[in-house]
């Protein structure tokens, strides 16, 4: 009877870390934003390319279509046979307007393929300002003046962008686009907003070529597979400020198998056992469903069912509300079926997830 009462309190406890969670998301949305300065930096757009990611045209096009004063767009891929440069090049052939330049063929300077091919193409930005922008990313109009007014507010430092999980097609796709609008991002943004643990998740991140420089360069961050988070952690030790906006982007995913999901969540959780193993236990511990699921196993007893019952419910609402305030909707019955499917990837519905996302 003791260890069904504790399981209970467990799982009322991940229960209410996950309505945390989501209500850290929403108030990171709804904020005021902070001015746009007057004077606006030049900036380097660094977008690194590797295959043909869904809808890749339009996600590139979002970067053409940018208000912004000065900027330029650097494009680039490892192979130089990769087929999204025929992609790049159409697209940048749309707005003779913007300055672009598309590399291939970048040098190794680490075991991370995208740092290596981002120290690529910073060799060819002009611009100290630089924003790190991956390939499956959309973004609005007005998104490098939301984040250089969150820098100038901030006084510099690094500055990365919530996203939401969208166009995810196929069992995989709609479970990959549910974890990053749940759990992924309101980790994120419990870190960074109540508790100002600096996180980084490096879907669109702007950064100073100085402040990149005094933590190694791309030279360091090569040696790190979580280069987004790694890069966070070292510039808040220097007194650097790592802010977030919630001032949302795009992750478009595209189509996901129930393999390719499950394959991408062991090693994300590889990833997070490596940077925090007291982290990725407590994940486990604080995924309410998996939790419950295990106590109605164990116990076989109406207490325990009911309360498996109550934990699928609750973390179905909670998902459901988190997507809403994202502006995305489904119909009621895909939380808790999409809930009960993601069991299989236990201890991946916890608390943190700063560079989960990859």
């Amino acid at each position: 009877m003791a260890f069904e009462s504790g399981v209970t309190a467990l799982v009322a406890l991940g229960l209410l870390v996950a309505l945390i969670q989501a209500l850290a998301q929403r108030a990171l949305i709804q904020a005021p934003p902070p001015p746009v300065p007057r004077e606006l930096p030049a900036i380097s757009i660094l977008r690194p390319l590797k295959g043909v990611d869904a809808d890749l045209e339009e996600n590139l096009r979002s970067l053409f279509r940018l208000r912004y004063p000065a900027f330029e767009i650097i494009l680039g891929t490892e192979d130089p046979d990769d087929p999204a440069l025929p992609v790049a090049r159409r697209v940048a052939a749309e707005f003779p307007r913007v300055r672009s330049v598309i590399l291939s063929g970048a040098t190794s300077i680490g075991f991370n393929p995208k740092v290596n091919n981002l120290a690529s193409l910073a060799s060819g930005a002009r611009h100290p300002l630089l924003l790190i922008s991956d390939s499956n990313v959309r973004v609005p109009d007005d998104h490098l003046r939301d984040l250089v007014a969150h820098r100038a507010r901030a006084g510099g430092g690094l500055t990365w962008s919530l996203f939401r999980g969208v166009g995810g097609q196929g069992a995989g796709g709609m479970l990959e686009s549910l974890e990053l609008n749940g759990p992924i991002m309101g980790g994120s943004s419990a870190l960074a907003r109540l508790f100002k643990i600096p996180c980084a998740v490096g879907k669109s991140m702007l950064i100073h070529r100085d402040d990149l420089a005094a933590i190694g360069g791309f030279q360091f961050l090569g040696q790190f597979l979580a280069e987004d988070q790694i890069c966070a952690e070292e510039l808040a030790r220097r007194g650097r400020p790592v802010v977030v906006t919630g001032h949302l982007i795009d992750n478009v995913l595209g189509r996901r198998t129930l393999r390719e999901f499950a394959g991408r969540y062991l090693r994300w959780a590889r990833l997070r056992r490596h940077l925090a193993p007291a982290a990725y236990i407590g994940e486990g511990l604080l995924n309410p469903v998996f939790v419950s699921l295990l106590g109605a196993v164990a116990f076989r007893s109406a207490h325990s069912a009911i309360v498996a019952g109550v934990a699928l419910a609750g973390m179905s609402l909670i998902g459901a509300f988190a997507e809403h305030w994202l502006g995305l909707r489904r119909p009621a019955w895909v939380y808790p079926r999409s809930t009960s499917r993601s069991v299989c990837c236990a201890g991946s519905s916890g608390s943190s997830r700063c560079s989960a996302a990859r």
